[in-house]
């Protein structure tokens, strides 16, 4: 019987954490701790970029500055000790958790090959919602008006941003 993430994680009593990474150096990050053997996940967004002579396409990290760590309570110190990596982010005094589940979301958001944005997380709570139909049909979250178009939100409270996708109204239903 193979080994799932979950079992792994239960096993091990790994966590993931979300670490704070110096600007603009999230790859090389991730890098040096697949170096080590550390689980760790960067979500990364195809983009255009423009240059003065050409476009180019370039993956780019989803949330910059932050890379999510998979790890024991004895691994904290040697991940700090990273190159690069300023520190955990913290929630009352201690290495905030992020759930399996919003890991999965946002791997599931990435796989649909919609697009997708984050931004900083600065509005008032809104209505959640369920999503009934198409490749994100389950995937719960909360919704928001902005600009007069309807968007599906995942909120992640610890790095204070969110994954927004457009979602048709008739997608939706009340969770």
């Amino acid at each position: 019987m193979p080994i799932t993430p979950e079992a792994l994680s239960a096993e091990n009593n790994l966590k993931w954490h979300v670490a704070y990474v110096k600007s603009r150096s999230e790859k090389k990050v991730q890098e040096r701790l697949d170096k080590i053997r550390i689980n760790n996940f960067l979500p990364l967004i195809k983009t255009v970029r423009q240059w003065s002579d050409r476009k180019k396409a370039v993956q780019v990290p989803l949330f910059g500055g932050y890379i999510f760590v998979q790890v024991t309570a004895a691994d904290y110190v040697k991940v700090r000790m990273i190159e690069g990596l300023v520190n955990f982010i913290y929630e009352n005094k201690q290495p905030a958790i992020v759930p399996q589940s919003q890991i999965d979301a946002i791997k599931q958001f990435l796989e649909t090959g919609l697009p997708v944005i984050a931004q900083p997380d600065t509005f008032e709570q809104g209505e959640f919602v369920t999503i009934n139909f198409g490749p994100l049909k389950g995937c719960s979250g909360e919704l928001i008006e902005i600009e007069n178009e309807k968007h599906f939100i995942v909120r992640l409270n610890i790095i204070n941003q969110i994954l927004k996708i457009s979602v048709p109204k008739s997608y939706l239903e009340k969770a």
